[in-house]
């Protein structure tokens, strides 16, 4: 079941044209403002949200904060609307946003959008840990750290380095099997650690990756989640 949380007056937009979140799978929420927005999610942890900036509540970027504080290691996927100018543009991605779409909507992209998301949060749920050294660059300073965790949109790290929300980072590493990955990111959360205070916990989100590198890696989850059902079946 795929649970996706609308702001209430989006909705018109989804009956227009197309009526696929109409479906079995699919759970629909809505809400009028912000506050309630927060709630739903915390309550369902619905698996994309579409909304506007500036939406009634509280502001857009505190809703978005609260929501990184979770700890799930499965980022929420979002798509916010906004005014096209540079500075709502900017705020969007400050929130997080996966997807930015401007007004006047285009509501077949906005459907394609929705849908390519719902699919990329099935693909989410493939999540193993992955043991490698990873060569990270950001604002020109180069550092290493480790792998805690990969998805195919995205990987958890740990470092010592600071880094804050909304960095930009230049990645390369390799999979098990040899696959070299190169990609760019933006850090999406940022997890003090108590049992360890002299590093944290970075969630980076993929910005571009090679079709052919999201399907190796896609792969080598997959391959990694066979093997560990297989061991719980038969640790013998």
């Amino acid at each position: 079941m795929k649970k996706v949380l609308i702001a209430n007056d989006l909705k018109r937009l989804y009956t227009e044209k197309d009526r696929f979140l109409d479906r079995a799978h699919i759970k629909v929420f809505t809400a009028d403002t912000n506050d309630e927005v927060l709630k739903i999610y915390r309550e369902e942890k619905a698996d994309l949200i579409v909304t506007k900036l500036d939406m009634p509540g509280i502001k857009s970027e505190e809703l978005f904060d609260a929501i990184k504080q979770r700890k799930e290691l499965q980022e929420v996927l979002t798509i916010i609307i906004c005014k096209d100018t540079p500075a709502h543009r900017e705020r969007c991605r400050q929130c997080g946003a996966t997807v930015v779409l401007t007004m006047p909507v285009d509501i077949a992209l906005l459907h394609s959008k929705v849908q390519q998301l719902l699919n990329m949060a099935a693909r989410q749920s493939y999540r193993v840990a992955l043991t490698v050294a990873v060569e990270g660059k950001s604002k020109n300073r180069s550092f290493l750290y480790r792998t805690e965790n990969i998805s195919a949109t995205g990987v958890l790290v740990k470092a010592e380095d600071v880094l804050s929300h909304g960095d930009r980072i230049s990645l390369s590493f390799f999979l098990p099997d040899g696959t070299h990955v190169t990609a760019h990111g933006d850090v999406a959360r940022v997890m003090k650690q108590a049992t360890a205070p002299d590093a944290c916990l970075y969630g980076i989100r993929f910005t571009d990756l090679d079709p052919s590198v999201q399907s190796a890696i896609e792969a080598f989850i997959k391959k990694e989640s066979e093997r560990k059902h297989a061991y719980a079946l038969n640790p013998g």
